[in-house]
């Protein structure tokens, strides 16, 4: 079985971490440049609660306040490096999962949307064994589908033979559900925005339940 990862908010907490301390980089920005209140923090994070992506909450905050000049800079600013030490939590038990499917002879791979370097790095400072992965595809537009296919024709896999597991479920899911992959749907940080469309076939908290699955 070939088995294909989202990073964020699927191995990684990105919610939970990088996406607060970006947010709060980009608020402060705001601030001394004149154009973000202090009281828009506040509205920058419910924003993001709500929104679909990151880049959704900072497109909106920046319009309210009339200061969309600034919204590449804020893009730059959220993929930009990370502090040195700055840590990234995995999803729980995500590595210890990922080491029992490899063992059982699954094929992994990860496709997340981004900016490459920004990603890259997301996956080295959360710890993960990057040999574990026969693939590392960063679509920079987030269209997953065609790279999809290139899995499934890369390594000559039937649709049947291959899931993907992602939290945001249009932008993860949909596009596996329409080539006939398995789909799985990871409720945790974004993808709690998402009901559970009837034709998911398996819908999760934590990793270790894919174990029942693989």
């Amino acid at each position: 079985m070939l088995i294909v990862f989202d990073l964020d908010d699927t191995l990684i907490d990105t919610s939970g971490s990088v996406t607060p301390f970006k947010l709060n980089l980009i608020f402060k920005m705001g601030e001394e440049r004149g154009v973000l209140p202090k009281s828009a923090e506040a509205e920058l994070i419910q924003l993001n609660q709500k929104s679909a992506s990151s880049k959704d909450a900072l497109h909106e905050i920046l319009r309210r306040y009339g200061a969309l000049h600034l919204f590449e800079e804020a893009l730059s600013l959220y993929t930009a490096p990370l502090p040195h030490d700055f840590a990234i939590p995995e999803t729980p038990d995500a590595k210890n999962v990922l080491q029992a499917l490899y063992g059982k002879g699954h094929r992994l791979a990860v496709v997340t949307g981004g900016k490459q370097p920004f990603q890259l790095e997301k996956i080295k400072k959360a710890g993960f064994e990057l040999s574990m992965f026969s693939k590392i595809m960063v679509p920079e537009d987030s269209i997953k589908k065609p790279c999809y296919e290139t899995l499934l024709n890369e390594f000559l896999a039937l649709p049947s033979q291959c899931a993907v597991v992602g939290d945001r479920v249009p932008m993860d899911l949909l596009p596996a559900h329409e080539l006939g992959l398995r789909t799985v749907h990871m409720r945790w940080g974004r993808g709690l925005l998402w009901k559970n469309e009837n034709w998911i076939d398996h819908s999760i908290r934590e990793l270790s339940e894919l174990l029942e699955y693989f």
